[in-house]
């Protein structure tokens, strides 16, 4: 069982924040499929452009949601995680090398504001936690929707997009019930990957966990239906040995 979080996508509450703030020429876009001619609300497309050439095999492009007024709520005891369903966009960047994207979260707002009229400029660096997942082809896919769990345990302390270890007096474990920042970002992992990309997305949901009801349930449904095949499967034996036997008896006679 699923909760959603979008959509709707709310597509004017998300931002781009690429490297383009560090003298970078990598782009990012969220905005509606059109299928037939018409936008579908219920799938956004992530896309843009990798540069690795300015800042030297380095490039990230992202966007970026602000939860408000109130956090998304993933508490442990509730949910397992996040879930993505992506779909296959049936363009024609299916020659793109990129396919490792990246969900990140954050878990406290900068209190920074940018002065108006000035122009844009780096972030301050805060704690992130981030999420990989890889996605094939988009011929591999074919048209169905393909499901991305990502375990809260998945998502690791990072700082400036390196790894923090717990030795680091700047780490903090995932407490994941109160976030106020959601991203998907493409990164180049230094030169990995490159060039245009796209993701269509179906949904981004949080991932509940099963009731400890529902599980002790299915747990002896599955009991029942075993011991169920195997009584079944024995007497259909027994039978088949039954009627031989009698078979054997009639030519002896």
């Amino acid at each position: 069982m699923t909760d959603h979080i979008f959509p709707p996508w709310r597509l004017d509450q998300w931002k781009a924040v690429d490297d383009r703030v560090r003298g970078g020429a990598s782009t990012s876009h969220l905005d509606t499929v059109e299928n037939l001619g018409r936008a579908s609300s219920s799938r956004a497309r992530f896309w843009g452009h990798l540069d690795i050439d300015t800042l030297g095999g380095a490039g990230f492009a992202s966007q970026r949601f602000v939860f408000g007024p109130e956090p998304l709520h993933l508490p442990r005891h509730l949910f397992k995680g996040i879930t993505i369903d992506i779909v296959d966009s049936g363009s024609s960047l299916r020659k793109s090398s990129v396919h490792t994207y990246t969900l990140v979260l954050k878990t406290s707002l900068s209190n920074r504001t940018q002065p108006p009229n000035v122009p844009p400029s780096p972030e301050p660096a805060s704690l992130s936690y981030e999420a990989s997942f890889t996605v094939g082809e988009p011929s591999s896919l074919g048209s169905k929707t393909r499901s991305i769990h990502l375990n809260i345990n998945d998502f690791i302390a990072t700082y400036r997009g390196r790894e923090l270890p717990r030795s680091d007096p700047r780490y903090q474990p995932f407490h994941s019930e109160k976030i106020y920042e959601l991203s998907l970002m493409c990164r180049s992992g230094f030169g990995e990957q490159k060039g245009d990309f796209e993701l269509v997305i179906q949904g981004i949901s949080r991932w509940r966990k099963e009731s400890k009801s529902k599980a002790i349930v299915s747990f002896f449904s599955s009991i029942w239906n075993r011991a169920t095949r195997w009584i079944l499967s024995w007497f259909s034996t027994e039978g088949k040995v039954q009627l031989q036997d009698e078979e054997k008896q009639g030519l002896l006679e």
